[in-house]
């Protein structure tokens, strides 16, 4: 029989099923919002260098008006990415199909809500909120031992449909990574060959710190067309901490953010329509690998007049 490395060698890709199941609650002064989300994950290898990688969400958002009642209950359905990778080498790696925007890190990392650390994306997060339908090429190369240059350049088509329909764009990304404090910066270009014609700069960081257990990510936005805006947001994990025991599984999040108008603001945006700055802070509790609850409060400042945000949430992530 042989041994464990060569049986590893012999044994074919195994297709995987992932995603989660979430249900997400929010309270605002006047309304409350039940936000129920399944969104599968399917990647399945072809031979030893393509995969295909596939997201569907389905989604169906309920408002409640505390003077007006229900309002009906849009079903919401999409098609985030269906993907074809094909790993040229391990430089370059080639993509096909519907993928999500590249634009910054908040789409392609963080969007999904097993993974996010509040609930609630931030604002300047709709001008990001895309896919497109067309193709990519990435990779990384190391400048040294050290560094690592990360890059992203893509193009997509306009196309129709309420699932997957994509505007004709194109962008890039390029970042640092340095292995060593786990620290990555980040750069991102974005103009819209259609309609509004939007261009949009972008900048990004992530630092996963070594010698305590915290997590800090950033991003800004800056377009003439879009508007202006930043998000700061660290995440603490309780694992050494001299709490009890079972507040080990906690982790404590706290984001602050702004979003400035642009003189002549983009029509059918979900970009806020004044001014508003943002402070959130939250709670996860992982019951176990894959169940996690949640909580936070926030405080949004606006223009158009201030109020609080609760948050409450739960999130199971399906693997097979």
């Amino acid at each position: 029989m042989p041994g464990g490395g060569e049986l590893l060698k012999t044994m074919p890709p195994i297709p995987v099923v992932s995603g989660d199941l979430s249900f997400n609650t929010q309270f605002e002064p006047g309304q409350q919002t039940m936000l129920p989300v399944i969104a599968p994950v399917f990647l399945v290898p072809i031979g030893k260098r393509g995969l295909i990688q596939a997201e569907f969400e389905l989604e169906a958002e309920t408002v409640h008006h505390s003077d007006a009642g229900f309002d009906p209950v849009p079903v919401s359905k999409s098609l985030e990415y269906a993907e074809f990778d094909y790993f040229v080498n391990r430089y370059i790696t080639l993509v096909g199909g519907r993928f999500a925007e590249p634009f910054d890190i908040y789409k392609e990392r963080l969007d999904a809500r097993w993974i996010r650390d509040l609930q609630e994306p931030p604002l300047i997060f709709a001008f990001s909120d895309q896919s497109g339908n067309g193709g990519e090429v990435r990779g990384g190369v190391p400048l040294g031992r050290q560094v690592d240059l990360n890059y992203t350049a893509y193009f997509s088509a306009e196309t129709s449909g309420e699932i997957a329909g994509s505007q004709r764009m194109m962008g890039l990304r390029s970042s640092v990574f340095l292995p060593g404090p786990r620290l990555e910066i980040g750069f991102s270009f974005n103009h819209t060959l259609q309609d509004t014609h939007a261009t949009g700069f972008g900048t990004d960081l992530t630092w996963t710190m070594r010698k305590i257990p915290l997590d800090l990510r950033a991003e800004s936005l800056i377009s003439p067309d879009a508007g202006n805006g930043y998000w700061v947001e660290g995440a603490w994990r309780l694992t050494n901490s001299s709490l009890p025991r079972w507040l080990h599984r906690s982790q404590a999040v706290l984001r602050q953010e702004q979003y400035f108008t642009p003189s002549k603001p983009l029509e059918d945006t979900e970009l806020p329509t004044v001014n508003t700055t943002r402070v959130f802070g939250g709670w996860n509790f992982y019951l176990t690998d894959g169940l996690r609850i949640s909580a936070a409060y926030g405080r949004q400042f606006a223009d158009g007049g201030n109020h609080n945000l609760w948050d409450i949430g739960i999130n199971f992530r399906l693997l097979k």
